[in-house]
């Protein structure tokens, strides 16, 4: 191979640097150079047959490109070297030069690593190469150790569904399914290679597979199974008269596809008809018979149902679109509010101009009182062409109009305006930290604080953490991560909130309620001491107490049922509603004033009379102390960016 590199520079690589491929052909009549500043002389000939979209870069001119650099051959045979074309193309060397070896005859070599494998078969995929998208394909399947397996599969997803390569995100989507658990809190070291939108497409096609499964289940079971089967005298059978085993394994891959597996069957298989039988017979002999050509027909058909249904999954899975860019759509799509109070201040010498394109008149004063962005920015020179309104300079921002219109409020001593959405709110906070308003931020806190705003319940504190993550807004991110501690961080209970995340936010989020559960389970063993915890108060209550405290001495029998059962329901793996600060006391009550009507127990109104206060106000306490765990926080806010953003503010 001898690609040249226009400036000099370190060397691309092994691949690079290989000596048996040649692209520099002394017939060569085209160059192809790199955004890495490699060149590469090929023939016109392979480019244009390869690629109908390269092809028609190449034949715009047979001679030199009048706005392409000419350069002449290298050969110094050539007396009369003529300038050869250059075609500048967006790719590094070494996807380009991995890309050439596909299309030329000579030896396939592929990127040295994932990331740039993916992005190959994405550039094959965007200038049309079907030939050459399916070449590289072939050399990927026969790879050892494969390129997807249950190791990587997860990292193939996201990568694919970066590129828009939606065959390997299929083929990887499928390899998760051997995932033995499949949840958020499982999937915590893989959650930052993905943002929320992708991973929420994944477990929607995991979710689609298992619900297919479930329905083509139920008649395999009674029809193929029992005719493969025969009449089975097995010692345990179903209502459709197939073994107990056997149907409570094709139950097992209807919950979690990753139980199709054969060794797992065999295991299945063989566990039975090793198990102690009826009246201490020792395993199913009628099991142990089955020909082993009726369990590889059985096999077989098992194969058939689980493939189809992955396959009939296949065709909803969606190649996702950036969340970023669908939001923002969303933003400049909305109509602006019809009721604006400060667009139109008088006297003003400056008009900021929304997203949504509408126009604010303000005072420049204003804004450098407040602002250190916009007193750096009026500092500046202003070019003569600048856009003016009215004879008044124009600031575009990309804030919309009824943010825009909240953060005038809060500039000038006027009533503020608050939006009225979360989102917007957090819109409004990081507009504030985006152009170092921190008065006016502080300000802007303390008036959402004391209105109440900004507390979100259910699903949407999810969601609402998700957008403060996003706006890198971290007192915002501390409180919203609190309150989503009184719900599962399940995919069932999010849905469509997941979209909202960023991997690392989610990953994040994962460690936080982590750590809350570590702190509040501590806390609950502390309170369920009978001995030296607080719950020591309640021995004494001559109800019978829950059989497994039946070891304890008689004379200190431990702590009442119904208080074990109010600690218990302050777990977060409780199976109930978990209680929280605010809810614990009214529970308390309730649980309490059931026991005493139903157990008449004076002993437990007394100790409630003289100590019940106090004991409630400590849990509390404990629980909001629990729920202080450090959240760890997303990378500051660098101002150092503020020049970036002017400059980009100013050019617009």
């Amino acid at each position: 191979m001898s690609s040249s590199r226009a400036s000099s520079g370190s060397p691309l690589g092994s691949i690079v640097s290989s000596d048996n491929l040649l692209f520099d052909y002394p017939e060569a009549d085209v160059i192809l150079r790199s955004c890495d500043s490699f060149e590469f002389r090929v023939l016109k000939l392979y480019v244009v047959d390869s690629s109908p979209i390269l092809g028609e870069k190449v034949l715009v001119s047979p001679g030199p490109p009048s706005n392409a650099t000419a350069i002449t051959s290298h050969s110094e045979s050539e007396v009369d070297a003529s300038p050869l074309p250059v075609i500048q193309l967006p790719e590094a060397g070494a996807i380009i030069f991995s890309l050439l070896s596909h299309i030329f005859p000579v030896p396939h070599i592929l990127p040295a690593t994932m990331e740039q494998t993916m992005e190959l078969l994405s550039v094959a995929q965007k200038y049309k190469m079907d030939v050459v998208l399916t070449r590289i394909r072939c050399h990927i399947a026969q790879q050892d150790p494969p390129f997807v397996q249950e190791d990587t599969a997860f990292q193939v997803y996201s990568l694919a569904q970066r590129y828009g390569l939606r065959d390997e995100a299929l083929q990887a989507a499928r390899s998760t399914l051997t995932f033995s658990s499949f949840s958020i809190k499982a999937l915590e070291d893989k959650l930052d290679m993905m943002p929320g939108a992708v991973l929420h497409e994944l477990w929607k096609y995991r979710e689609r597979v298992k619900s297919n499964l479930t329905l083509d289940f139920r008649g395999f079971r009674t029809s193929q199974v029992q005719s493969l089967l025969g009449d089975s005298t097995c010692q345990s059978l179903t209502a459709s008269r197939i073994p107990t085993w056997l149907d409570r394994y094709i139950e097992a891959i209807q919950r979690n596809p990753s139980m199709f597996d054969l060794t797992k069957f065999y295991v299945a298989w063989s566990s039975h008809v090793q198990s102690q039988g009826d009246q201490g017979r020792s395993g199913c002999t009628s099991c142990a018979r089955i020909p082993h050509n009726t369990i590889n027909a059985f096999w077989a058909a098992l194969r058939a149902v689980v493939y189809g249904d992955m396959a009939k999954a296949d065709s909803d899975l969606l190649i996702v679109q950036e969340w970023a860019g669908s939001e923002n759509h969303a933003v400049s799509s909305r109509q602006p509010p019809s009721l604006l109070k400060y667009s139109n201040m008088s006297n003003a010498d400056v008009i900021l101009q929304s997203a949504d394109h509408v126009n604010f008149r303000v005072h420049k004063s204003v804004l450098v009182a407040s602002s250190p962005f916009f007193a750096d920015m009026f500092s500046l020179p202003q070019p003569q062409n600048d856009e003016a309104i009215d004879g008044l300079p124009v600031v575009h921002l990309s804030e919309d109009a009824e943010v825009l219109n909240c953060l005038i409020s809060m500039l000038y001593p006027v009533s503020p305006e608050i939006p009225d959405t979360n989102d917007n709110i957090l819109a409004l906070i990081s507009a504030c930290q985006k152009y170092d308003m921190v008065a006016v931020q502080t300000s802007l806190r303390s008036e959402v604080s004391h209105r109440g705003l900004l507390a979100p319940k259910g699903v949407e504190a999810f969601r609402v953490h998700a957008v403060a993550c996003r706006k890198r807004l971290h007192p915002e991110m501390a409180t919203t991560a609190r309150l989503t501690l009184d719900y599962p961080l399940t995919f069932e209970y999010l849905g469509e909130a997941l979209r909202s995340f960023e991997g690392q936010a989610l990953r994040d989020l994962v460690n936080f309620h982590q750590g809350y559960s570590d702190r509040l389970n501590l806390t609950i063993q502390w309170f369920s001491d009978y001995r030296i915890g607080p719950s020591r108060i309640w021995v004494g209550c001559p109800a019978p107490v829950p059989s497994h405290h039946s070891s304890q001495p008689e004379n200190n029998p431990g702590p009442p049922a119904w208080l074990l059962y109010l600690l218990g329901r302050l777990k977060p793996q409780s199976a109930m509603q978990t209680l929280n600060p605010s809810s614990f006391r009214k529970e308390y009550s309730r649980v309490l004033q059931d026991h005493v009507n139903e157990k008449d127990c004076h002993f437990c109104m007394k100790v409630h009379t003289l100590h019940g206060e106090g004991f409630c106000a400590q849990v509390e306490r404990d629980m909001v102390s629990a729920q202080n765990t450090q959240y760890p926080f997303l990378k500051v806010f660098n101002k150092s960016k503020r020049t970036s953003l002017l400059s980009s503010i100013s050019s617009s």
